[in-house]
């Protein structure tokens, strides 16, 4: 006999491994008159399918009296769960406006390490219920963010749980009746141990260059210096942002024109003062950089003609420099490479 608390159209099957699983299906006469909402698996867990079925069925009820038909689109499996409130931020005008294209896809990784923890019931927190997410879930999901194969990952784990709780947020705000108004991802116990890493010195980024060039990447080596001198963003530099004609032009010929690093405002910047040349190593580099194009910073040779680089090539490029000169301190020049 069933308990008293089952809910319609929920059956329970013994899986060969021996475990019950829960599975909802609308009634057959529902399906035969064209209704939306198809059969779902609901998982292991019994308080969870109960939870999920129960949603399934006030869609069906609103199918069947046609009063709430618009929202049976919302029906659909995995409606409501983490995975969904991810997916749904990552697609909503609040992520587009203010996420730029480069920066989008650190913001899903993020989100995916959270999704991707298994949970005690052998599935993921992807598929868990929004509804199930406290703050006592969300506590023990970030000491579970903070340990890896590689070791302690704070940074990793303070990431995930940034974004997280940006994503609840705007998630509320579109749809109130399935995200809780309070956001379990706020206030959590931190770990604060974990040292700032210091920033690149001068030395180490003309070192980044100078081996760059040693690879025949002197565009690429240019790019590096010109992120660490001028305060640009990499992307931009490799997209040909900064050209030959911004730089020293027959108007302006003591001023290079970059964008502003926080406000992306493009505007003219001085190259000298009463001292003499601000940036001698720079200007110097470049005076022997071959112009292959109106971008400043270009990719050339067997690859096929002078072209943007790609941030996936540029990026593994450097990090083969890095290695050739054996730095101890890597993520200097890495900071070297990426103001943002």
């Amino acid at each position: 006999m069933k308990p008293a608390n089952w809910p319609r159209y929920v059956r329970a099957k013994r899986l060969k491994a021996g475990n019950i699983a829960y599975y909802w299906e609308p009634h057959r006469r529902d399906i035969a008159r064209g209704c939306p909402i198809r059969a779902e698996a609901l998982g292991p867990n019994f308080a969870q399918a109960v939870e999920r079925a129960d949603f399934l069925n006030r869609h069906l009820d609103a199918w069947r009296s046609g009063l709430d038909g618009t929202k049976i689109e919302t029906a659909r499996q995995g409606y409501g769960t983490v995975a969904w409130l991810h997916d749904a931020y990552l697609k909503s005008p609040a992520f587009e406006k203010r996420v730029s294209t480069r920066s989008r896809y650190e913001y899903r990784r993020p989100l995916a390490r959270i999704e991707n923890l298994p949970t005690k019931t052998g599935g993921t927190v992807a598929n868990l219920p929004v509804s199930s997410i406290t703050t006592g879930a969300v506590d023990k999901i970030y000491a579970k963010l903070q340990t890896g194969p590689r070791g302690h990952r704070v940074r990793q784990a303070n990431l995930s749980i940034d974004i997280a709780r940006r994503a609840w947020d705007v998630m509320h705000r579109l749809a109130t009746s399935v995200v809780p108004a309070e956001n379990p991802w706020k206030g959590v116990e931190r770990d604060t141990t974990k040292k700032t890493k210091p920033a690149a010195t001068r030395a180490e980024a003309y070192a980044l260059a100078d081996c760059l060039r040693e690879m025949g990447e002197l565009h690429l080596g240019a790019a590096a210096l010109i992120c660490f001198e001028w305060l640009q963003r990499p992307e931009r530099v490799l997209a040909g942002d900064i050209t030959w004609a911004d730089y020293r032009p027959a108007d302006r010929p003591s001023a290079v024109q970059i964008r502003h690093h926080k406000t992306g405002v493009k505007g003219w910047s001085p190259l000298e003062d009463a001292g003499g040349a601000l940036y001698p190593e720079l200007e110097a580099y470049l005076a022997a950089l071959p112009r292959i194009g109106l971008p400043i910073v270009l990719t050339a040779g067997e690859r096929g003609p002078a072209r943007p680089y790609s941030i996936v090539y540029a990026q593994r490029r450097v990090r083969e420099a890095r290695l050739a000169a054996k730095r101890s301190r890597h993520t200097g020049c890495l900071s070297a490479w990426r103001h943002d």
